[in-house]
């Protein structure tokens, strides 16, 4: 063995020389290691390499660049809808305009916040109004952006493209007035988003044989199986689902004719083939269908004040199997909206609570928190989290 001893009584000539490249080489390394070190060292200060197991709720606090941490103006925000690609999240939501004392919804436009570690966000602004939708009603007093989903499809060509639903009022026929569903689509998850319909997908003629009330037709979610075939979820006191054609702007069997705009018109559903579900107990609204570890869930707001419940199923299109409630009704809100999603190998979960100063049941505020399963693939109750 070669040790530093051994060179200095060597008595060969050449030894002093070979020290000295001996020790410059080993030099060297070191100064490698250490610059490697450093740049690992920049790099985690700018990612998170560790799955956040708390967060500081809610999430969305100011109308800032960072809506966490920069301090500016609160924005009330509620009925997130998220969507993964590749190693960024983008969280849609809602944007509760009313004042303190306000006693009804004020929602006007959607709003896109964006991270890529699940800790720090981005704010993205506005990216669609309700007035988007021409045939949409609304005024000054009470807006009509109501919850919302967003997938993304490759168009057969194979670029991308985004594709936003949205529950609004309007678009019944004359002398009518409830919520329809619409769809808009851009090539961009920032959008602009259109809307290549000029008419809703949903309206209150396609359930009116099993509710009556007005707003029966909110809370869009929308699900991709893995054979590609889409279907759409919705209702208030009733789960509805259909499933879309391969454009995911029609109904499966809709028929139409286009005006000289490119419009629909002459509308037939005479071969749609709308679903209920009627096992969920005590079902409200805000269904969210996600796939984890080859399960279906279906999560959604049980009762009134609502608490988040789910079902599971082997398929898309059940049957469904209740399996009980993960998260109690919260204080200061009536409602609740939850988006199940993975991301990095990990489960999430988001929702609105009425946390923020001034929150309540029309200024609510997106939060997100861990999922975690048992062994046999049921939900543990959701902890919420907050910032130490």
């Amino acid at each position: 063995m070669l040790t530093a001893k051994s060179i200095r009584n060597s008595r060969n000539p050449f030894a002093p020389r070979f020290l000295v490249v001996y020790l410059s080489l080993v030099i060297s390394l070191l100064a490698s290691f250490a610059s490697s070190a450093k740049i690992a060292e920049s790099a985690d200060s700018n990612t998170t390499t560790v799955a956040p197991a708390s967060f500081d709720n809610p999430v969305i606090k100011y109308d800032t660049k960072d809506p966490t941490n920069q301090v500016g103006e609160f924005i009330y925000t509620a009925d997130p809808a998220v969507m993964v690609l590749d190693d960024t999240v983008y969280l849609y939501s809602t944007h509760d305009e009313q004042s303190v004392d306000g006693k009804d919804y004020r929602m006007y436009d959607y709003r896109l916040w964006t991270s890529k570690d699940m800790v720090n966000w981005q704010n993205k602004g506005a990216v669609f109004r309700y007035s988007d939708f021409k045939w949409a009603r609304g005024d000054q007093k009470t807006g009509n952006a109501y919850a919302h989903h967003v997938i993304q499809q490759k168009d057969p060509s194979g670029k991308p493209r985004y594709y936003f639903y949205a529950a609004v009022e309007g678009g019944q026929t004359e002398g009518k007035f409830g919520f329809s569903i619409g769809v808009a689509v851009s090539d961009s998850p920032a959008g602009p988003f259109t809307d290549p319909r000029g008419m809703p997908m949903i309206l209150l003629e396609d359930t009116a044989r099993d509710k009556e009330h007005s707003w029966r037709n909110i809370d869009p979610a929308v699900f991709i199986d893995d054979d590609g075939k889409a279907y759409l979820y919705w209702g208030n006191k009733q789960l509805w689902w259909v499933e879309l054609e391969p454009d995911l702007i029609h109904l499966k069997g809709e028929s139409y004719t286009l005006d000289a705009a490119g419009n629909m018109q002459n509308r037939d559903t005479s071969k749609v083939k709308i679903h209920t579900v009627d096992t969920l107990p005590d079902f409200e609204e805000g269904p969210y269908l996600s796939k984890h570890h080859g399960i279906y869930y279906l999560v959604y707001a049980a009762g009134f004040p609502e608490s988040l419940a789910y079902a599971t199923s082997t398929s898309a299109t059940g049957p469904w199997q209740y399996q009980g409630i993960i998260m109690e009704p919260l204080p200061g809100t009536t409602t609740i909206h939850p988006a199940m999603f993975d991301f990095n190998g990990n489960t999430y979960l988001a929702y609105h609570s009425a946390d923020l100063p001034g929150g309540g049941n029309y200024r609510r505020s997106v939060c997100v928190d861990r999922v975690y399963f048992n062994a046999d693939g049921t939900i543990k109750p959701i902890v919420r989290t907050f910032k130490k």
